[in-house]
């Protein structure tokens, strides 16, 4: 596969394909190495020019099966950009209210004092 130049994507991986934590190591290396020229031929913005390319289109476009180290890249790398994951952080910091709101029994009408034990 032809090397057209680095491939970033700020916008999904700001920090970087090695940095995301969803692809390896070597998978990073492919997509920033690779990825210009497999999205052009995904595109259609280039044509397939290699037996490897060549391979490439056709299993991105279900005439063979996956199973190209660049074909599973890619087809990864759309995963993970074009549906919406939606990740929530479960915080365990203290409110910060005032003093006061502890204080003041008068929201549960009544007092520790009238319990019977």
């Amino acid at each position: 596969m032809r090397n057209v130049g680095k491939f970033y994507d700020d916008k999904n991986f700001p920090r970087g394909f090695n940095r995301s934590g969803v692809f390896t190591v070597g998978e990073a290396s492919i997509l920033e190495s690779y990825g210009r020229t497999m999205r052009g031929i995904h595109e259609g913005l280039l044509r397939p020019e290699t037996p490897e390319e060549e391979q490439f289109f056709a299993e991105i476009t279900g005439q063979q099966e996956i199973s190209s180290d660049f074909a599973k890249c890619w087809v990864k790398y759309l995963k993970q950009t074009s549906t919406k994951i939606r990740s929530y952080t479960l915080c365990n910091s203290p409110r910060k209210s005032s003093a006061s709101s502890f204080d003041d029994d008068s929201d549960d009408g009544g007092s520790d004092d009238d319990m019977d034990f």
